[in-house]
């Protein structure tokens, strides 16, 4: 899994194998498949999951972002399709996804 930050977004790219494992998912819509999808390539990286809360957004959409030493965030990235799209399920289609920074 690939992490790309360009243009006030945030890219994520899977490879075939990560394609692969999704599509032996049967719950892809679940928040909790997508956190479980993610915990291993975000466990030991900078990048985590932000509470819309901390960030004073009023949105469910998932975020992911990162913070600074002082427990401060830098950067957060929302997946602002999350009514009308899956998250893992546009991963899997299409290979990638595109969170919009907030």
């Amino acid at each position: 899994m690939l992490f790309n930050e360009k243009n006030d977004c945030l890219i994520i790219t899977i490879d075939d194998d990560e394609k692969n494992l999704l599509r032996t998912i049967d719950e892809i819509d679940s928040d909790n498949t997508m956190f479980d999808f993610f915990e291993t390539s975000i466990a030991n990286s900078e990048w985590e999951w932000i509470q819309p809360e901390d960030i004073g957004a009023l949105t469910s959409a998932p975020i992911l972002g990162y913070k600074d030493n002082n427990d401060k965030i830098i950067n957060a990235y929302a997946f602002m399709d999350y009514q009308v799209e899956s998250f893992l399920g546009k991963l899997l289609e299409y290979g990638e996804v595109t969170l919009i920074k907030g």
